[in-house]
């Protein structure tokens, strides 16, 4: 008889108390600020290489943190070319792909592309490649290139429950 009495003591306990289970939503369409930690350039990428990107500041839902700025954020590299002759400039395209929040999760971004184009020398190799030198013609353009620092936004793609705890 105690053995269920304990029983029923801890069940109505159990069921009726009110708990805090710190989950917080961070809804589809929240914008994540990040930049670019380190020097990229169309002269060390690979299509389907990850970047890293930094969060530039803490992103709240209300008053509770769900990712702290300064987490790292993966990018792909969707396109990359290096300069070619005709003074055609290198290109790089980068796509946003996720972020880790506070309790581990992989939050997955959306924010369609990014990316720069180097310095284009067309006019200049051709010009001087018909009325000075040929060999103008195998000048290339720059690399493109994007500072340390370089500001982009991401978009949460779709709405994930965070646990604060």
């Amino acid at each position: 008889m105690p053995l269920v009495l304990l029983m029923l003591v801890s069940f109505a306990n159990m069921s009726f108390r009110v708990k805090n289970t710190g989950e917080v939503i961070l809804s589809s369409g929240t914008t994540i600020p990040l930049e670019t930690v380190g020097l990229i350039s169309s002269s060390s990428l690979q299509p389907g290489q990850t970047i890293d990107l930094k969060v530039r500041s803490d992103v709240k839902v209300g008053d509770k943190v769900v990712i702290a700025g300064g987490s790292i954020a993966k990018a792909q590299v969707t396109k990359v070319s290096e300069p070619k002759a005709l003074g055609k400039q290198g290109i790089i395209e980068l796509q946003v792909k996720s972020v880790q929040s506070v309790d581990g999760q992989t939050i997955n971004l959306s924010s369609g592309t990014f990316g720069k184009e180097g310095e284009d020398r067309l006019g200049i190799s051709i010009g001087l490649g018909v009325f000075v030198c040929l060999l103008f013609l195998l000048m290339k353009g720059k690399n493109a290139e994007i500072n340390p620092g370089y500001q982009v936004d991401a978009i949460v793609a779709s709405t994930t429950t965070i646990n604060l705890k």
